[in-house]
């Protein structure tokens, strides 16, 4: 990236992530801009919509992005919209306090969006593209020393046929998730459109123009359009004649052959003045939803975790397994960590920190700390078997003078694990 983004950058990151609509309209034809050859577009199928942080879209960027990259972005990010607003967890394999894991379905790709015959060079060219970006946090103290701090969006990104046709599988650092929501002020991106588009450079310029669609009327200047494209780093098109003939003039008129499904971009420049007069028009206005976003530390109600508090439980708990060489029982765990959760939400209220505590609970499970919770015997459904102190004192003692086989032929299965021997079980 240009310049230092901060939390803001971020917070803009939930840009493609957010929301998707479904319109029904009519029909009709439009130039396509290729030799003038006439393209039919179907208004009557529905158009997918994105929702769009504005700030994400006015965000400044070291490199510039293809046309495939900010698609597969988008998409990425799209599988998270879905994760956070309850939607789906489908596509995510993995949620902790260190990153995010999921899988894109490369079949459900836009197949208009690659050449012919090339699908896997182009992925793999797109993927490449998104693992080299960043975000660059730069700093100058008083007394001139420079800081800094280089995040990758996306550390890994992998796509092995041999073993997964179907799936690209992607990591995102918690650097990025966890400044994700909320979104607060958005546009709405048209999906069908941006298929469309010739160029990598209309789509950043169509996010643009939609963020300042509801001024109508706005003023950049030369350099800080170049520094949204990514531009200006790359010291690309730095004289205006080129940048408007090459880039923006193809960006406009490439928008507004679809001006009848959003928006149309009219532009001057004054000769031998930096700024830039744009008059946005809007054709289509879409409604707008409110954005409801999953919050890890929501009380758990019903001795339900929502779908971000699962998916972060069944992580650490497959995590701690994995160290044990799989002899811990998942599903007893489960309730015993529901239980904890439950009783610190109702002791610390506000100051509850959901991560804080499973951190917690990974490393006591992990150096083999961790017991029952003494809550647990409350918290227990009505009928269940559940703790007592008469019978673990019976079975302690058991297990000290190694009569296990005399322990498990004593007490049902549900006994000894409602009692804290449930590893006695584990074959």
């Amino acid at each position: 990236m240009g310049r230092p983004l901060g939390r803001n950058f971020v917070e803009q990151f939930v840009a493609l992530v957010l929301n998707s609509y479904k319109l029904s309209q009519g029909r009709r034809l439009v130039d396509n801009q290729k030799g003038g050859v006439m393209k039919l577009i179907e208004q009557k199928d529905d158009r997918e919509l994105r929702a769009v942080n504005r700030q994400f879209s006015l965000g400044e960027y070291g490199q510039s992005w293809t046309k495939l990259e900010r698609y597969l972005f988008i998409e990425i990010y799209n599988v998270i919209k879905d994760f956070y607003m309850s939607v789906s967890d489908q596509n995510i394999k993995t949620f902790s306090s260190e990153s995010i894991s999921l899988t894109l379905p490369v079949e459900k790709l836009d197949k208009k969006l690659f050449k012919s015959n090339q699908k896997s060079r182009d992925l793999m060219n797109a993927a490449e593209g998104l693992s080299k970006k960043q975000i660059n946090l730069k700093t100058i103290n008083e007394e001139g020393q420079h800081g800094f701090d280089f995040i990758s969006m996306f550390p890994r990104i992998k796509f092995n046929p041999s073993e997964d046709k179907d799936n690209m599988y992607v990591r995102i650092p918690s650097e990025v998730y966890e400044e994700m929501v909320p979104i607060e002020s958005y546009c709405v991106l048209d999906l069908k459109m941006i298929s469309q588009f010739n160029s990598g450079n209309t789509v950043r310029l169509y996010e643009v123009f939609k963020s300042y669609a509801f001024r109508r009327k706005i003023t950049l200047t030369f350099d800080s359009l170049r520094k949204q494209l990514g531009f200006f780093n790359e010291g690309v098109y730095p004289e205006w004649k080129h940048f408007n003939a090459k880039v923006l003039k193809k960006a406009v008129n490439d928008i507004n052959v679809h001006k009848d499904f959003d928006i149309e971009v009219k532009y001057e420049k004054k000769r031998n003045q930096d700024e830039i007069e744009f008059d946005i028009i809007t054709h289509k206005k879409h409604a707008k939803n409110s954005i409801q976003i999953l919050n890890l530390n929501a009380l758990i109600v019903d001795r339900t975790p929502s779908l971000i508090q699962s998916k972060y439980i069944e992580t650490t708990l497959n995590y701690c397994n994995a160290a044990s060489n799989n002899k811990l029982n998942i599903k007893e765990l489960t309730e015993w960590v529901i239980s904890d959760l439950i009783s610190a939400q109702t002791k610390k209220g506000d100051l509850f920190d959901f991560k804080h505590l499973m951190n917690s609970v990974s490393n006591q499970i992990r150096s083999k700390t961790y017991t029952r919770p003494f809550s647990h015997q409350h918290l227990a459904s009505p009928g269940e078997i559940t703790f007592s102190d008469a019978v673990y004192e019976k079975m302690k003692t058991l297990v000290r003078e190694g009569k296990i086989e005399e322990l498990l032929g004593q007490y049902s299965a549900d006994e000894i694990k409602a009692n804290q021997f449930g590893f006695l079980l584990t074959p």
